[in-house]
């Protein structure tokens, strides 16, 4: 289960100290993916590298959908965009798929924050089940 005061003062640690923002998700038990407002990968850390079964560089720049079963790719693109509009925190279980298309289930808690390049972004949690 994640741990909502840990995910709290991650995220805290990243308003404090957006530069650092890379350093700080390293250095966390838990797979980390930080999205812009459009959707798009700009930070994830090795652990979601890890559960997901892709390379950074496969991440970065590419839009979160692809790590999303067809058929909720549109419902979770509006969630998104609600989230990123309405900066509401968020915690659920989702099916989402790896690099090799399988299925997973993952815990996930979202949090908002301006402080990367004064710009929204959601920062993603996420724990395998």
């Amino acid at each position: 289960m994640i741990n909502l005061f840990k995910t709290k003062q991650i995220k805290e640690a990243i308003d404090a100290r957006p530069e650092n923002t890379q350093e700080i998700i390293n250095g966390s038990e838990y797979a980390i993916c930080i999205t812009n407002a459009t959707g798009h990968f700009v930070f994830v850390n090795d652990n979601y590298c890890q559960v997901y079964g892709y390379d950074r560089e496969e991440l970065i720049g590419n839009h979160f959908s692809m790590v999303v079963p067809e058929n909720t790719k549109a419902i979770l693109n509006q969630l998104h965009d609600e989230y990123i509009e309405k900066q509401k925190e968020i915690s659920n279980i989702w099916e989402v798929i790896n690099k090799k298309g399988e299925l997973m289930k993952i815990n996930v808690d979202a949090r908002f924050t301006n402080q990367i390049d004064n710009q929204p972004h959601k920062i993603t949690f996420v724990e395998k089940m």
